[in-house]
């Protein structure tokens, strides 16, 4: 059923999209591996699929696909899980091939939520001290550089479980869910990075945490009354929506995004991300992006689009791929890897710059 209540009224979308003049062309995206502000979760990767396709064509793909596997045209709301038996997955892995019928209309936006904590880390407490003394740290992508030293080396720099604890510190302050005692939460961040900066046996980790002691300030101001009003400092859905929109938007020109219903996702939080997009706005100048002809960005059903459904199908080959290469083995990951790494988008939030964002992982953890 389609998300009710006045948060959710304007930018619900039921009737079919169509590439036109007006809107561009339309992306449907969906996502998985998502948990909100649970940057722990078991889970390691999130991903968000994009895919370039209106609603009219979708439709006959989603039929054609149906035909091809023996689905009945009964199933309305086509998931990937319809896909695990005997040789559907190989039938359906075809439509992102060369020769397939979304081949080229596909990518994958993915977020290493251990290398997000460390990332949101600098961001919201290094950038504001950085910014305060007139420093700007996208200059020379310093800031990539202080979250790759936390997020790579830092459970090599620090002793024990360490640096475990520096991580579920900072998610538990900085989280909105369930704070509990902030100013308690607060402490115990910062005396983990004391902590961490007394033992850290390697340089660039050190510098990092050595910048982390000088901004408790900032750490104070994080819950005040101004950013209550804002979105969740570790919810990443409508980072990874309007990152894969910005890509496809270079890519195409005028689009218009169409994401699967999700409770955050409301009518403010759409808008927001779209006049980020349109406006090219950056937290610093030399963060600034090109402004985009973003048409419309608004949410769905997958029951009502047949675009969502194969946005579905692809979130769903992404996340089976991130579980083969850092959980556990599958065939079906073994089948969609090779199809599925080239589909990633160059910008996803990882913490390397390989072409396959799961290669190295075993290094990191």
């Amino acid at each position: 059923m389609p998300l009710t209540g006045p948060e959710y009224q304007r930018l619900t979308l039921t009737s079919p999209t169509l590439d036109s003049e007006t809107e561009g062309r339309w992306i449907a995206c969906d996502e998985s591996g998502y948990d909100g502000e649970d940057l722990l979760s078991d889970g390691r990767y999130m991903m968000v699929a994009g895919v370039a396709i209106d609603d009219v064509m979708a439709e006959l793909v989603v039929r054609d696909l149906c035909k091809e596997t023996g689905i009945q045209q009964t199933v309305r709301d086509l998931k990937f899980r319809h896909f695990k038996r005997g040789d559907r997955l190989e039938k359906l892995s075809r439509l992102w091939q060369s020769g397939g019928a979304l081949h080229g209309r596909c990518s994958v936006y993915v977020i290493d939520k251990r290398y997000a904590i460390m990332s949101k880390t600098i961001d919201l407490l290094v950038e504001e001290e950085a910014y305060r003394r007139g420093i700007d740290l996208h200059v020379n992508r310093r800031a990539r550089k202080l979250a790759r030293a936390l997020a790579c080396d830092g459970r090599r720099a620090l002793k024990d479980d360490r640096f475990a604890r520096l991580e579920q510190a900072f998610v538990t302050f900085a989280r909105r869910k369930d704070p509990g005692d902030r100013r308690e939460a607060v402490q115990t961040f910062y005396d983990e990075v004391e902590a961490a900066w007394t033992v850290s046996t390697r340089r660039n980790v050190t510098e990092a945490l050595e910048l982390l002691r000088a901004t408790r300030v900032h750490a104070d101001e994080l819950h005040g009354d101004a950013a209550l009003r804002q979105p969740p400092h570790l919810e990443l859905l409508d980072t990874a929506l309007a990152t894969l929109t910005r890509a496809w938007s270079e890519r195409l020109g005028a689009v218009s995004a169409l994401a699967d219903e999700h409770r955050e996702l409301t009518d403010d939080r759409l808008d927001v991300t779209r006049e980020v997009l349109t406006t090219g706005a950056g937290a610093t100048p030399s963060s600034l992006h090109r402004r985009l002809r973003i048409q419309r960005m608004v949410r769905g059903s997958s029951h009502d689009h047949a675009s969502i459904q194969l946005a579905d199908l692809l979130a769903g080959a992404a996340g089976t791929v991130a579980k083969h290469s850092t959980i556990s083995p599958t065939d079906a990951g073994a089948l969609l890897r090779p199809i599925i790494v080239p589909l990633i988008e160059p910008t996803s939030l990882v913490p390397t710059d390989d072409l396959d964002p799961f290669r190295t992982d075993a290094s990191r953890q």
